[in-house]
This record gives C-alpha cells, sequence and structure tokens, in this order.
C-alpha cells in the first residue's frame, strides 16, 4: 500500500534535537504525547511550514510540504492551527474573527459557518467581544475560526492547558463531536493522558526529541511495556458499533469488531460507532460464571499476563476474543484464585464510560 503521508524530518535546537519518522493519517485523531520539551509544539511546527530548521521529508495527500529542495509556506499547506491559548483578535467581536478566517479560505463561496456554529455551539456569541468569553467560549470560537479555512489538516497545541477543569469539562464534548463530524485528520498534541485516551485514535509518545512509541491508543493503554500503561489510572479502550437497543430499560448492546457484545447505558441510535473506556478498577475476576449478579457484562476470557504489581494490588491483562482488557486486583485475589497466563476466567465489568462517537 503507497503511503501518502508522511513525516520524517530532523531540527537541531543547540543541545536539542527532533528526529521523527512517521506516517500522518488520513482520517481521525493522532495523538501527539509527551512531557514539556519533549518536541511536541517543535513537531508541530514543523508540519505547519513554521520552523525553518527543519530538514527531511513531509508529503501530504501526494504534496511535497518538505525535500530537500522546497520548503513550503504554511499559507500553501492549507493548515488549521489551534494554540494553547485562543489568539482571538481582542478588538473583534467574534463575528468578525469568524470572517476572518472565511476571508482567508480558499472556498469562500462554500460558507460553512452555519453548520460550525451549531456544532461548537457559539451562533449566541458572534456580538460578544473575546473579553467577555470564558476560556472555553474562546477555544470554541478559535477551533471554529481555523476550520473556516477549509484546511485539510487540523492542528491542535494543548488546547486546553491553560484551562482550569471547569472549563476542559466544558469544551471536551465539543472535541469529541469534531472527533465525530470532521473528515480531515486531526493532529493533537498533550501531556494530558486522559485527553488522549478519550480523543485519539493512535499515538506517538515523544521523549528528548525521539519518538519511543507509536501505536493505536487501545495498544498503547493496554500493552505491557507501554509509556501509557499506568498501574493507578488503568484503562482499556474499545470501539464498538450499536447493534441492538432495549428502550424499555434504557440499554443498548454494542459489539466489538473483533465480536464482543457488552450492554451499555442509554437508547443509541443502531449501527452508532461509540468509544468505551474500561477502567481496570471497574473489572473483576473470578473463576466460574456468577448465577446471581446485579452486573450486566460478565464475559468468559483468558489471563494473558501479569503487567505489574505493587505491595497490595495487581495489574492483569485479559482477552476476550482479540479484545484486550485491564484489571486491577488485589495481591491476595490473585493468590487465592492461583492466576497465570492462560487461566481461564470470567470477568464482570462494573461500569463502562461512553466518549464520543467514533468517525
Amino acid at each position: 500500500m503507497t503511503v501518502t503521508n508522511m513525516c520524517s524530518l530532523t531540527v537541531n535546537k543547540g543541545e536539542f534535537e527532533l528526529q521523527v519518522d512517521f506516517e500522518i493519517p488520513d482520517k481521525g485523531v493522532l495523538g501527539i504525547f509527551g512531557h514539556s520539551g519533549s518536541g511536541k509544539t517543535t513537531l508541530l511546527r514543523c508540519l505547519a511550514g513554521l520552523e525553518k530548521k527543519a530538514r527531511g521529508s513531509i508529503v501530504f495527500n501526494g504534496d511535497n510540504w518538505l525535500n530537500d529542495r522546497k520548503h513550503s509556506s504554511s499559507q500553501s499547506r492549507n493548515i488549521g492551527y489551534i494554540f494553547q491559548d485562543s489568539r482571538l483578535f481582542v478588538h473583534l467581536s467574534v463575528l468578525k474573527n469568524l470572517e476572518y478566517g472565511m476571508r482567508r479560505s480558499a472556498a469562500m463561496h462554500d460558507n460553512n459557518m452555519p453548520s460550525l456554529l451549531q456544532l461548537l455551539n457559539i451562533a449566541h456569541l458572534l456580538e460578544r467581544m473575546p473579553e467577555s468569553l470564558s476560556g472555553g467560549e474562546k477555544q470554541r470560537v478559535a477551533i471554529a475560526r481555523a476550520l473556516l479555512k477549509k484546511p485539510q489538516l487540523l492542528l491542535m497545541d494543548e488546547p486546553m492547558a491553560s484551562l482550569d477543569d471547569t472549563h476542559k469539562n466544558e469544551i471536551m464534548p465539543y472535541l469529541e463531536c469534531l472527533h465525530e463530524k470532521l473528515s480531515i485528520p486531526i493532529i493533537y498534541v498533550s501531556h494530558s493522558l486522559q485527553e488522549v485516551s478519550r480523543l485519539c485514535d493512535k499515538v506517538l509518545v515523544l521523549e528528548s526529541g525521539k519518538i519511543i512509541y507509536n501505536n493505536d491508543i487501545s495498544h498503547a493503554l493496554c500493552s505491557a511495556g507501554s509509556p501509557l500503561l499506568k498501574t493507578e489510572s488503568a484503562v482499556a479502550v474499545l470501539n464498538a458499533r450499536v447493534s441492538d437497543v432495549d428502550a424499555e430499560y434504557f440499554l443498548s448492546t454494542v459489539s466489538t469488531e473483533n465480536g464482543t457484545q457488552l450492554q451499555v447505558k442509554g437508547a443509541h441510535e443502531k449501527g452508532r460507532m461509540l468509544r468505551l473506556r474500561i477502567n481496570a478498577a471497574d473489572v473483576s475476576v473470578c473463576k466460574s460464571r456468577a448465577s446471581d449478579s446485579s452486573i450486566l457484562n460478565i464475559l468468559p476470557a483468558k489471563v494473558l499476563m501479569l503487567v505489574e504489581q505493587t505491595e497490595s494490588e495487581v495489574l492483569l491483562q485479559l482477552s476476550v476474543n482479540k479484545d484486550v482488557f485491564l484489571s486491577r486486583i488485589s495481591k491476595k485475589s490473585f493468590s487465592d484464585l492461583n492466576l497465570e497466563p492462560g487461566t481461564d476466567v470470567f470477568i464482570q465489568i462494573k461500569g463502562i464510560i461512553l466518549q464520543s462517537a467514533m468517525p
């Protein structure tokens, strides 16, 4: 298969060097994760054409943005860029800020402002000035302005870093909605594991300017050796399609691509794709299936491995069909059940958190 979108480059900045080689997705959200100073923003600036010291190759949609003879400008790459702060023009109203985005669009005749106003819930803000907006509202306006350019790629540089928890919770549903609605790929930079696990389909982990991990988010969160696998906050992410709806009990049956069936809260549209987050602390293990239980999701599983252990707890990796789950149980329970790789068990899932619909 021919790869049309890829980035292979080096940037030297004194004692710091960024050296990366990866495929840019043609849809969905690619997360760039790493601690401060790992090179995340530098990489984003290279993709945007803002880093003049970049050397190597960037190809997107068949166009050469960067090679030995060419360094395309940011404008010619047609990229939407969302910064940590909204960077709205403080002397312009929300409407005027949005119209600025349209003036920079190559497709001004195709006005998609009404749909964006609805998608991001900002129609009631049009006459307001930026100084009167909350942090979350500012970022939603900034996202709309960037999308009015009709970009072929959206870059988001820690868009929630400057927000408090209240405003982060305010804007997250809109970011999840973008994940569902946008047909263009998004590259999302963050140092927050929660944001990456909620929004991203794939993730690159940067450390000291190098890619130390590159995989689907489901593998990144569950695989031994992954830098994103954290015992205390271990979580599995699965994508599933609604296969049946029980309106009487306000429940939906969803099926993963591997055929695992789960029941989730809500009467969701049949055929809709959902993202499921299952915390390891909400998955218990037993040797035999409970006959009388309030837990709806009890599945036959196989122990794959002991991922990690502390003085009092262990983290297990288990498989149901080919889907991977995590379970955090007490060290005593692990010993009493005599669990080891290959042991057949049942897992009981006490809670499933629904995230955004998938594209």
